[in-house]
């Protein structure tokens, strides 16, 4: 037993350090760009006038006053973000443990440090390591998870619930992270029932309170308005189905992007767990072989690119060239059947009482997050920053169902 308990200990050691000097790499390597939002958000910091800025942005183009209260009130301290961002990570990947079964110790932390450093490039790269990216999607998302992981497990005392709902009129200044953890808490204060803590029904109060204010904000509808006749000109004349097609062909973007880790390691999680017991149904077989072609062509198009631009990967998205092309719709269909496939075999895990509800709640949350870009005419523009948080769904339903496996449930 001692020779085991050593190994542990050196184990654990050697993940420490690793994870201090990952936190530590990020935090000597961030600075601020030398042109886009970095420089206007610092221009702000030295005006001396940020209150009135801010509120002329509020009423004229963005809706998110709390998030750029902060970032225009701490850009210009280097030491803050350097060490902000760092902790966000942390953040991110303690809550993602919480949520997802685990003790919140070094292992599984390290495992959830581990998908998120190898989550697609283009998203790190503008999400988090930009440092606007960081003040208007990763903190805010870490502060969601947060509050969501202290409703989720019930615990903590006053002071820690005082928090939470301080923390309620900041985070939901972030569009898609506010709609996240309201779709959450819905979810779970339905399972509940008559155990509903008044406290997470006044949390879910507070987060949709400032939520529709920062999307009814009057900059918020000028600026549609403007994005229409900058970005897209015809949007004006989509109807919803037209919208939500757009959405998707950005989830389809998405999902065959090369490198993307997270999913990837969804998909064989669930693979793998759900090929440990007996008892298929011809549709569960059938939904197992698309989620084991989509693991084989995801690996193999990471490491060669072979399949690029193919018939069932086409990863770009469409435009007045290529919106006619029959491989463009046999790639939708290909990506809709492994989506489909992917919930029937998460309930099936379900119903055979080896994963709980989280991966399912999780993953419609993930999707819902990435196809609703289509409202905005800006659905293109943005940026592969908005997938973030599809990302992190990936993270907490991979670690959900190893944490139910490992459990025993």
């Amino acid at each position: 037993m001692l020779p085991h308990t050593l190994v542990n200990k050196w184990v654990k050691s050697l993940l420490v350090l690793s994870i201090l000097t990952y936190l530590l790499f990020i935090s000597k390597t961030v600075s601020l760009r030398g042109a886009d939002d970095d420089q206007v958000f610092l221009s702000i910091f030295n005006s001396g006038h940020i209150i009135d800025i801010l509120v002329h942005r509020f009423n004229s183009w963005s809706g998110r006053f709390s998030l750029e209260l902060l970032m225009t009130s701490t850009i210009g301290y280097p030491i803050l973000w350097e060490v902000g961002i760092p902790i966000s990570v942390a953040a991110v990947c303690y809550s993602c443990s919480k949520i997802s079964g685990f003790r919140p110790t070094v292992v599984p932390f390290a495992f959830a440090l581990i998908l998120f450093a190898t989550m697609p490039y283009q998203i790190n790269i503008d999400a988090s390591w930009w440092i606007t990216g960081f003040y208007n999607y990763l903190l805010p998302t870490a502060v969601a998870l947060y509050v969501f992981s202290v409703c989720y497990s019930g615990e903590g005392g006053s002071f820690k619930k005082i928090v939470c709902a301080l923390l309620c009129f900041y985070f939901p200044y972030m569009e898609q992270a506010g709609l996240a953890f309201v779709v959450a808490m819905i979810f779970f204060i339905c399972y509940q029932g008559r155990m509903l803590s008044r406290f997470n029904l006044v949390i879910t109060l507070l987060v949709i309170i400032n939520l529709i204010i920062c999307l009814k904000a009057p900059g918020n509808e000028k600026r549609f308005a403007l994005e229409v006749w900058r970005w897209y000109p015809q949007y004006q004349t989509y109807g919803l189905i037209n919208k939500l097609s757009l959405g998707f062909d950005k989830l389809h973007q998405l999902m065959t992007f090369r490198y993307n880790i997270p999913l990837i390691a969804l998909m064989i999680s669930a693979f793998y767990v759900r090929c440990s017991y007996s008892g298929m149904r011809n549709s569960t077989k059938c939904a197992l072989f698309i989620i084991a072609t989509f693991i084989s062509i995801s690996i193999a198009n990471s490491l060669t690119g072979l399949f690029s631009g193919g018939f069932i990967f086409n990863s770009a998205t469409v435009d007045a060239t290529r919106w006619s092309a029959g491989k463009v719709y046999i790639s939708y269909f290909y990506i809709f059947a492994v989506i489909s496939s992917l919930f029937l075999v998460l309930i099936d895990l379900v119903m055979n009482a080896k994963s709980n509800c989280t991966p399912i709640i999780a993953m419609l949350i993930g999707f819902m997050t990435v196809t609703m870009l289509g409202l905005s005419p800006t659905v293109y523009a943005s940026g592969y920053r908005v997938d973030f948080i599809f990302e992190i769904m990936c993270i907490i339903s991979c670690m959900s169902i190893i944490s139910s496996s490992a459990n025993g449930k």
